[in-house]
């Protein structure tokens, strides 16, 4: 059963939108970056192995 908000319901329904979606921005934020530095790192190693 859903809670009754009476005239405060757009905002709050707004910061549990907000709740739901930053962690899960900061996921696949934290996703790229992590695969960006794969990728570096692994460049950097095949610069090493060749010089």
């Amino acid at each position: 059963m859903l809670p009754v908000f009476e005239q405060n319901a757009a905002f709050i329904w707004t910061i549990y939108a907000i709740g739901a979606v930053v962690p899960v921005g900061l996921f696949v934020y934290a996703l790229i970056r992590a695969r960006m530095a794969k990728r570096r790192l692994d460049r950097l190693q095949a610069e090493r192995e060749q010089g």
